[in-house]
């Protein structure tokens, strides 16, 4: 896996991107925030309406209905920017728990969305522990990859 790592940090894209000036990572960086409010706040917007704080005109399936495609076009931004990221710097994040903590993260935050999460807010009326226990796990995964990418940096 090292070696895959050190290919990519080596291929001619990683070597491009790395010829850019400092504006160039600070624009992908910038992007990649971006994705990633597209993302964070239509989770948080559904699962304040699951907890029963916010939005409670409107039905879970109609806030859902209103803000997927939001979480889809993030989620695409955060692929694209975090690539520009990560490639010219690819062996350094290999070694990194934080980076692995991360993936593992959006991993779980991927599939509980596309199975438990969708299942639970496509209901008209979800019993009031399942649509807590659902918003809960949906913030805690979705915030935790956030929250671990700003780490990694650290270590």
């Amino acid at each position: 896996m090292n070696e895959l790592f050190n290919a990519l940090q080596n291929s001619a894209l990683a070597a491009l991107i790395g010829k850019q000036n400092h504006l160039f990572g600070a624009a992908a960086q910038l992007l990649h925030i971006g994705g990633l409010i597209l993302v964070l706040a239509p989770v948080l917007l559904i699962s304040l309406r699951l907890l029963g704080v916010g939005l409670v005109r409107q039905s879970v399936p109609e806030l859902v209905q209103a803000t997927a495609r939001w979480i889809w076009v993030g989620l695409a931004i955060l692929a694209l920017s975090g690539t520009l990221i990560f490639l010219p710097a690819a062996a350094h994040y290999y070694p990194n728990p934080v980076f692995w903590f991360k993936f593992t993260l959006l991993f779980a935050a991927i599939l509980f969305h596309v199975t438990w999460y969708r299942k639970v807010t496509r209901q008209e009326a979800v019993r009031p522990v399942l649509a807590r226990s659902t918003a809960v796990v949906a913030l805690s995964v979705w915030f935790g990859v956030a929250y671990a990418g700003r780490f990694i940096g650290f270590y």
